[in-house]
C-alpha cells in the first residue's frame, strides 16, 4: 500500500492508519511521508496568508480550490522523490533503534539523562561522605 495519492483520499489515511496499528516498523516511511504532506501543506497556506487579497479572483471560491490545490500540491510533492527531506529526518528518529519499537526507543532515551544525573548525584553524594 502506498500513502494515498489524493489530498482527501480517507480511505487510504485509514488504511495507513490500520497498517500502523498492525506493523508499526513497516509503516514508519508511510507515515513519515504523509505527515510531511500536512505539514507543506500547513507551509503553503502560511505562505498564501501573507500574499494581500483583492482583485478579481479574491472571493471564498477561489479561496477553496486554492487550499485543494495546496493539498493536493502538498501530497505530490511528499510522494516524488524526497520531498523536502522532512519524511527521511522523521524516518531517521523513528526506526533509530532496530530491536525495540519506536514508541520504547524514545522512552528509554528521554530516560536516560534522568538515570545518568541520578548516577551522578549517588557517586558525589557518596564521595562528598567517605571524605568527611
Amino acid at each position: 500500500m502506498d500513502i494515498p495519492g489524493n489530498y482527501n483520499d480517507f480511505q487510504g489515511l485509514a488504511n495507513l492508519r490500520r497498517e500502523a496499528g498492525q506493523a508499526p516498523d513497516k509503516a514508519i516511511a508511510k507515515v513519515a511521508r504523509q505527515f510531511e504532506a500536512v505539514y507543506v501543506q500547513m507551509m503553503l497556506k502560511s505562505m498564501r496568508d501573507t500574499v494581500p487579497e483583492g482583485g478579481l479572483l479574491g472571493d471564498s471560491s477561489t479561496r477553496m480550490y486554492q487550499d485543494m490545490l495546496d493539498g493536493q500540491l502538498a501530497v505530490s510533492l511528499s510522494e516524488k522523490g524526497d520531498g523536502i527531506g522532512l519524511a527521511k529526518v522523521i524516518e531517521r528518529q523513528l526506526a533509530r533503534s532496530p530491536g525495540q519499537p519506536p514508541v520504547a526507543a524514545a522512552q528509554a532515551e528521554s530516560r536516560a539523562p534522568v538515570a545518568e544525573a541520578e548516577a551522578l548525584r549517588l557517586r558525589l553524594s557518596s564521595s562528598g561522605a567517605s571524605r568527611r
